[in-house]
């Protein structure tokens, strides 16, 4: 490969006509940040650019998400950066994809951060839907439960994702759904928000309406944007999305949830989550409970085809009663349920789609 008399902060050379502003995407087989060989390139956008790759001492398998430079030129946005992602990094969880390092690295004269974190090789929600594939109720209630245990860890903790999409739920080989991206998501997405029109459509189709007025967002707008997420994949149709980013935004505000009879005994639980005014929303901790109450009343999900992994069978078998005469309905207990609800967010005694909700966020 051809190269210039400039260097990187690892000691590898620029390539040739790589701009100051980019991170080049031909670094497939050079060492990264002095311990990561960079082994594929999976995506290269505005924002970031992805690679797989090993770490060099230990093999382990890793996937790196680089800023791009532009984005970084300031010492300010990189504190933050540092910042923000060490708390990721501490808020270990089963359903948050695990960040293993994170730092500043060089292109030419140009600082930049990246984050780097497990290699999650079975596919997204996104992957699925792309390839024609919808969700039954049962594994849209599964698929849910997953989501609503890491966003209520997350929220707990103050942070918010700000961006979550199908692309955003990732399995891994085990099977067992991670959220991506929290913390980076929100960072990268603020400048677009200054612009709305500027916004991907992809990232509008999944906005709130908050989002949508340029309002302070909270845990339930994650919640809302999991609620389209479920909805898109059991009917196959995304709500609101419309043929411009400006009319997809404009088309949720203070329009409730369309909910159908597809959704069998999740449309009374969807319709509350996806409520226009974020106050009257579920927390994710709401979310969660009212799905495995939901549960009772559906039968036993078919498992989920990923692309490397094979199959993933949710709920866990510990939620199913072997000995169920009725042929695999679901039986949680609340002994089951991994959230565990703070003090001022109580469980609801009565059905799921009772009003007021509380108007105590998890996340606050």
């Amino acid at each position: 490969m051809e190269t210039d008399d400039q260097d990187r902060r690892d000691g590898s050379p620029t390539p040739v006509g790589a701009s100051r502003d980019q991170v080049p995407r031909d670094l497939e087989g050079t060492v990264f940040a002095g311990r990561y060989r960079l082994t594929r390139l999976l995506s290269a956008g505005a924002n970031t650019v992805i690679y797989d790759g090993d770490e060099v001492t230990s093999h382990r398998p890793v996937t790196l998400k680089i800023v791009q430079p532009d984005l970084a030129v300031t010492s300010t946005f990189r504190e933050r950066f540092d910042a923000t992602i060490r708390g990721v990094a501490a808020m270990s969880h089963p359903n948050i994809a695990a960040v293993y390092d994170w730092g500043e690295a060089r292109f030419g004269a140009d600082p930049t951060m990246f984050v780097v974190i497990e290699r999650l090789t079975a596919g997204s929600l996104r992957d699925m839907y792309d390839r024609g594939r919808r969700l039954s109720p049962s594994q849209a209630l599964a698929v849910g439960l997953e989501a609503c245990r890491g966003l209520d860890h997350a929220h707990r903790r103050g942070y918010v994702h700000g961006e979550l999409t199908p692309s955003k739920l990732v399995f891994g080989d085990d099977r067992r759904l991670r959220i991506v991206d929290f913390g980076l998501a929100g960072m990268l997405a603020e400048r677009q928000w200054e612009e709305p029109s500027s916004l991907s459509t992809h990232v509008a189709r999944y906005a709130s309406p908050e989002q949508a007025l340029s309002l302070p967002v909270d845990g339930t707008t994650d919640v809302y944007a999991l609620c389209l997420t479920l909805v898109e994949g059991v009917t196959g149709r995304l709500p609101f999305a419309a043929d411009s980013t400006v009319a997809t935004l404009a088309a949720r505000v203070g329009k409730l949830m369309p909910v159908s009879a597809d959704l069998g005994p999740l449309a009374s639980v969807l319709e509350r989550a996806g409520r226009p005014e974020a106050h009257e929303r579920s927390s994710a901790a709401q979310f969660g409970r009212s799905l495995l109450q939901a549960a009772e009343k559906l039968p036993r999900p078919e498992p989920l085809p990923l692309l490397s992994s094979g199959l993933f069978e949710t709920p866990p078998e510990r939620l199913r009663d072997p000995d169920d005469p009725t042929g695999g309905v679901v039986r949680p207990s609340a002994d089951d349920l991994v959230i565990t609800l703070s003090d001022d967010d109580p469980v609801d005694e009565d059905p799921v789609d009772e009003d007021p909700v509380d108007e105590d966020p998890v996340d606050e």
